[in-house]
């Protein structure tokens, strides 16, 4: 990667992590139409969905910068009753709906635009999932941002993060989850590079 290149995608990214949310749509929306995230419509397979069905427990799934609905459209439909999924791109949210209205899954699939920074759930969830969305969290914000998306978790509820395993690259968004929550599972993958978390609320007395 040249120099240049490597500059951009700098800038790129803090914008999309610290920009307004107008800027960070007009981004967001911009590559999804131009094609930049075209590769992650089909995932099916990956490492953080047997963590997702197994913990839904046939419940309600929330997730976090969901992209053009790759999640939505590739769990096994049977593990969950309702999922809701969530960007900041209308591009995406398009997409992802018209692709579980054509699977056959438009019943149970439902899709919101909003700043994952902003967004106000309005129920309870059995899993709330980041999947690589967890980077445009400004990482000072992460406690907080996830302790408020912890009131809409279900009593049994949990967290999962899935991400590139970048080394230290990462390392403070994994301190700031090992830090203030209570980790149940932290599993490191090699094909693909990725580490999944499973995390809940610190439980009082702990």
């Amino acid at each position: 990667m040249s120099l240049r290149q490597l500059a951009r995608n700098r800038i790129r990214g803090f914008l999309q992590a610290y920009g307004t949310a107008g800027l960070k749509k007009r981004l967001w929306d911009s590559e999804f139409s131009g094609g930049r995230w075209n590769c992650l419509d089909a995932t099916s397979g990956d490492c953080v969905y047997r963590f997702v069905e197994q913990l839904a427990a046939h419940g309600s799934i929330l997730d976090l910068g969901c992209g053009s609905g790759n999640t939505g459209n590739e769990l096994d439909p049977d593990s969950y009753r309702l999922y809701v999924g969530v960007d900041i791109s209308d591009v995406a949210v398009e997409r992802a709906r018209r692709r579980s209205e054509e699977n056959g899954r438009g019943h149970q699939n439902r899709f919101a635009q909003s700043d994952i920074l902003d967004y106000a759930p309005e129920q309870r969830f059995n899993v709330i999932l980041f999947r690589d969305s967890i980077y445009y969290i400004p990482h000072r914000r992460i406690p907080d941002v996830l302790n408020r998306y912890a009131k809409s978790l279900e009593k049994t509820g949990v967290f999962v993060v899935r991400m590139a395993n970048g080394g230290s690259k990462y390392q403070p968004i994994i301190h700031a989850i090992e830090s203030s929550f209570e980790l149940v599972v932290k599993q490191v993958f090699t094909n693909p590079d990725a580490v999944v978390m499973v995390f809940r609320p610190c439980r009082a007395g702990l």
